[in-house]
């Protein structure tokens, strides 16, 4: 199964079922905060990420996150990725320290994926 840039809105439980080809109970993706565009899928976030980048992100906009799923069918959103430590911009952690982004990072998601 391909990783794919999402161009229209998703619901969770089309996530989930695309999860399938990879973990399951969990998938990987990034985001582009400048771009509002998101990529899932893939093994390692910076699969997805490279994708982005392929497509006209710039690798210091792009940011990994997972979504858990929960046994009610919802997901849970989290920013825990190698692909988000960035020195150079500040960020020396997988997750995401800025909160303006983490917010930006967020909503962009959230307009993309529709969360139970």
């Amino acid at each position: 199964m391909e990783i794919k840039i999402l161009t229209e809105k998703i619901k969770m439980e089309d996530v989930r079922s695309f999860a399938g080809h990879w973990y399951g109970t969990m998938i990987k993706g990034t985001v582009d905060v400048a771009q509002q565009k998101v990529a899932l899928g893939g093994d390692y976030h910076i699969e997805s990420g490279e994708l982005l980048v392929r497509f006209g992100s710039k690798g210091k906009d792009v940011w990994g996150f997972n979504i858990r799923f929960e046994d009610d069918g919802s997901g849970i959103l989290e920013f825990d990725s190698m692909v988000n430590i960035k020195p150079a911009q500040g960020n020396k952690s997988r997750s995401i320290l800025d909160e303006n982004i983490a917010r930006v990072a967020e909503g962009v998601i959230k307009s993309w994926i529709e969360f139970v």
